[in-house]
């Protein structure tokens, strides 16, 4: 994880993962956390890396955790935990173009516009 927080610019997403639930006999819903390194979009010539962690659940303090020390341009989605870590303004956040995109698709069907939106 050095080697990450290492890095300007960090990418940072979460995805539902089943994971066990000791003693109740089945499983429960926890969280696949991934970090990426990767400049050379940026002419950087450190080796890419990807970091995987698993929790037993969403909360903010586990990016909080993971990314301890990091200063830069975190690029996240609209998870609002990902909010802390700029509390000290070490920590910038990038929105996701992909999650954008996703609420102007929603925006129009909610909307029924049709692309008669503008963005400026």
């Amino acid at each position: 994880m050095n080697h990450i927080c290492a890095g300007e610019r960090v990418f940072a997403d979460d995805t539902p993962l089943s994971i066990l639930d000791p003693g109740r006999g089945r499983t429960k819903t926890g969280r696949l956390w991934a970090y990426i390194r990767d400049d050379r979009p940026f002419g950087g010539t450190a080796v890419p890396v990807l970091v995987f962690y698993v929790t037993p659940d969403r909360t903010s303090s586990w990016p909080t955790r993971h990314l301890k020390g990091y200063n830069g341009i975190l690029q996240v989605d609209g998870y609002a935990g990902f909010k802390q870590l700029t509390q000290d303004r070490k920590v910038h956040l990038a929105a996701c173009w992909a999650h954008t995109r996703c609420k102007f698709y929603e925006l129009d069907r909610i909307t029924d516009c049709h692309g008669s939106f503008v963005v400026l």
